[in-house]
């Protein structure tokens, strides 16, 4: 007997997101204030409550464990200290740079605005205030590490797993065994994600459901605005930053450049997985742009899992997105430090699926947000995604053309001329 066909998760997100529509757009018929529907929507809530809940629940151990075993994990940089201090700088330099680009167009085109749905019945909603500039710097590092995990300060969480992987890092072969174990701790968590995600369906129906009982299906017109502006920072981010780094430090032309990394970005925009793409991108990048086989083999793979632009694109604007839902205003000094950690954020966050919207929560819930919006995004997650996976991949190849010719050793001929037309000693 042939074997039946796996429903992907994506696609039963979608199934839950169409039917959530479907379910609140009856109900919103019946009447929002009928006795019946008012009996069924807290059950709606609770299906969309216990799916908030699990994906809290699994972050900050998340967190933790990834950013502590991907820095001790970074042994190849005593090997190569040049390529990965500028790899690095390079890592944080364009997250910067496209993650305030993300903040910008999403203060400039408001994808959430005007729609509020702290009708939903959330409880009176308070933004944690910005402190001075001081006490922002004091306030990166914890003075308890025990009670920044229990109250979830993701910036205590992130600064203190850089100095525990630095210190395994620092410790050689006496400190492998608790890398290992770090290591495992994180595959661990990955496994719990895997879990917990296969309640995503359920989770979206419930919240989606409840959204649109209250509201129609008028909600998505900021859901798609949100879509729009977070495709148009990432393609700004590939048209302008990347452009700017390829032409005036790499010196070559940034069309040729994205012509030969288009087929590992068409790869990581269908499959949503910078690893599946990490093999063409590594091949075309020795023998079509002229990177080292040894720069290549460092920074692509580093890359794919701490090089996250477009991840970080996500981080910026899902923030102001779901502020501007509730009518909250982020002030400028609150943007700047969300800009800041979502960069670091991006840096440790892994390249699995889904771990983007699971750490979003993360944000949100620092700042102070209500959690309901996410809903809204995670039904259409996966399409955000693609755009999010590709900037991510074709980043990794723009820092190794950077740092190649930075060092010096980058074959320029050959990414201008290489291919078909390259001559047989450029091959």
């Amino acid at each position: 007997m042939r074997k039946a066909r796996k429903l992907k998760l994506s696609y039963k997100i979608f199934i839950g997101l169409f039917l959530g529509i479907i379910v609140g757009a009856i109900l919103s018929a019946i009447g929002k204030d009928t006795p019946f529907v008012e009996t069924v929507v807290p059950w709606l809530g609770l299906l969309g409550d216990l799916f908030l809940r699990l994906i809290r629940m699994v972050v900050v151990p998340l967190v933790l464990f990834s950013i502590t075993s991907g820095v001790a994990n970074l042994n190849e940089i005593k090997k190569l200290r040049s390529v990965g201090i500028k790899t690095l700088i390079f890592f944080l330099l364009t997250g910067f740079l496209s993650i305030g680009t993300g903040v910008v167009m999403a203060n400039i085109f408001k994808p959430g605005a005007g729609l509020n749905i702290a009708e939903l019945g959330t409880d009176s909603i308070e933004i944690q205030e910005l402190p001075t500039v001081f006490e922002t710097i004091l306030g990166i590092f914890p003075a308890n590490i025990f009670e920044s995990l229990v109250e979830g300060e993701m910036l205590h969480i992130i600064s203190f797993a850089i100095f525990v992987g630095a210190a395994l890092l620092l410790m050689g072969e006496r400190g492998k065994p608790i890398v290992d174990l770090v290591d495992r701790l994180s595959d661990m968590m990955y496994r719990v994600v895997d879990i917990v995600i296969q309640f995503t369906p359920i989770g979206v129906f419930g919240l989606m459901a409840k959204a649109v009982t209250a509201f129609g299906v008028g909600i998505f017109g900021p859901v798609f605005k949100f879509i729009l502006v977070d495709y148009g920072a990432n393609i700004f981010t590939i048209a302008v930053f990347y452009s700017l780094i390829i032409y005036f430090i790499g010196r070559v032309n940034p069309i040729k450049f994205f012509k030969k990394a288009f087929e590992s970005w068409a790869i990581a925009f269908s499959t949503c997985s910078s690893a599946a793409a990490l093999p063409v991108a590594m091949k075309n990048g020795v023998n079509e742009m002229g990177i080292p086989k040894d720069t290549a083999s460092f920074v692509l793979p580093l890359g794919a899992t701490a090089n996250m632009n477009g991840t970080g694109i996500y981080f910026g604007v899902i923030v102001l997105f779901a502020a501007q839902l509730y009518g909250i205003d982020i002030s400028i000094s609150q943007q700047i430090m969300l800009v800041l950690t979502a960069t670091m954020l991006a840096i440790g966050c892994a390249a699995a699926p889904q771990t983007g919207l699971i750490i979003s929560i993360a944000l949100l819930t620092n700042l102070g947000i209500p959690l309901d919006g996410i809903a809204l995004i995670a039904g259409v997650y996966r399409i955000v995604d693609q755009i999010h996976t590709s900037t991510n991949s074709m980043g990794d190849l723009v820092v190794a053309v950077a740092v190649s010719s930075m060092e010096g050793d980058l074959d320029r001929e050959l990414l201008e001329y290489g291919g078909m037309f390259a001559t047989s000693e450029a091959k």
